[in-house]
């Protein structure tokens, strides 16, 4: 993904965001394990809920956007 395709969301308290594409989604029963791939052939494997999964409408493929916290890794999409 090149620098003038990331996302940048302009109201969040972090300036830690990574932009990176779902490379394979893991569903379990109430968690879904997302494995996106970000700078060269780093991976990074985040959790999300089911309902979060279907909310953001991800897909393997999709460029996303990780948020990162100190605690916490989120994902952000158009």
């Amino acid at each position: 993904m090149s620098k003038g395709e990331e996302m940048k969301f302009s109201k969040l308290s972090t300036a830690n965001q990574v932009a990176g594409k779902i490379m394979e989604i893991r569903k379990g029963a109430v968690t879904a394990i997302v494995y996106v791939q970000i700078a060269d052939e780093t991976l990074v494997e985040v959790s999300v809920t089911i309902a979060s999964l279907e909310t953001l409408k991800l897909f393997e493929g999709k460029a996303v956007t990780l948020i990162i916290n100190p605690v916490d890794i989120m994902i952000g999409c158009e």
